[in-house]
């Protein structure tokens, strides 16, 4: 199991090794002509990497952090992808469907728990007659991270931290959408599925509180986990978002990060010897 120490050094590493290769990949593709490229080149390149980093976070660091993290504290990584039904059965389609509408409507019938017991119950059909085929799940609805430990698979995405409602309601989908594709291959299979939000944006007050319409539809705990609810599930240990926050720190304060991003800036390469 993770200790403190390792955990410190898996992150550190993890999340200079992340931005340096994003970095190396952006400054190699050729960016269109921008006038302030005469004056501000280095600059240029940096606002570009930086705001790409942004809006990349969870595929670029959060993703291969959570993986790094729950590799060492005794889960397996599956690095397959869930698969959908070639043609969906029409029992579970409409009863996924079904249950997608309530919750947006709010309509009271189902809330996270029963939501899921649901579409399990209705795939137990599928033991005696199995779904056919299967094929890469749509665009939008495949699995960032996907864990499995004591025979229980865990399905998670990472989300921006500031979503607005419109957001809420596709994430509450696509858990029930995991939902459905796994129990309709796995029917005695056990899943958890979650929404990721890796931090709190929200100073003084928590992040549902600060969350447009409170979040919902989606649930809080059962279908969205918030900090370290996540990153303490991964590790194994308690306030692992700290240890996270610091290595941000330490890395910011011995400038080896910082250096070698200059020499990506500068040249679009690091040079082995940069330290």
């Amino acid at each position: 199991m993770l200790n403190e120490k390792d955990a410190k050094q898996i992150i550190k590493a993890t999340v200079k090794s992340s931005i340096i290769e994003f970095a190396k990949k952006s400054v190699r593709k050729k960016a269109k002509f921008q006038i302030l490229d005469l004056i501000i080149p280095k600059e240029r390149k940096i606002r570009s990497v930086v705001g790409g980093l942004e809006t990349s976070l969870g595929t670029t660091l959060w993703e291969p952090l959570a993986k790094a993290l729950a590799s060492k504290s005794g889960f397996t990584v599956i690095k397959s992808n869930l698969k959908s039904p070639t043609n969906m059965p029409s029992n579970l389609n409409n009863s996924l469907q079904t249950i997608i509408d309530d919750r947006k409507n709010q309509g009271g019938l189902y809330d996270a728990t029963k939501s899921h017991e649901e579409i399990k119950r209705v795939c137990q059909s599928f033991i005696k007659t199995p779904v056919g085929s299967f094929t890469v799940a749509p665009r939008g609805r495949g699995v960032d991270i996907w864990l499995e430990k004591d025979g229980i698979n865990y399905f998670f995405d990472t989300k921006t931290v500031q979503p607005n409602i419109g957001t809420f309601t596709s994430c509450m989908e696509q858990v029930l959408t995991w939902y459905a594709y796994y129990y309709s291959k796995n029917p005695t299979g056990t899943a958890v599925a979650r929404i990721v939000f890796p931090y709190n944006p929200n100073p003084g007050k928590s992040f549902w509180d600060g969350a447009m319409g409170g979040g919902k539809p989606l649930e809080p705990d059962n279908e969205a986990w918030v900090e370290n609810q996540f990153w303490d599930f991964c590790s194994g240990l308690e306030d692992t978002y700290e240890l996270i926050t610091s290595a941000f720190i330490e890395l910011q304060k011995s400038g080896a990060l910082e250096r070698i991003l200059d020499a990506i800036f500068r040249n679009g390469e690091i040079n082995e010897s940069t330290p």
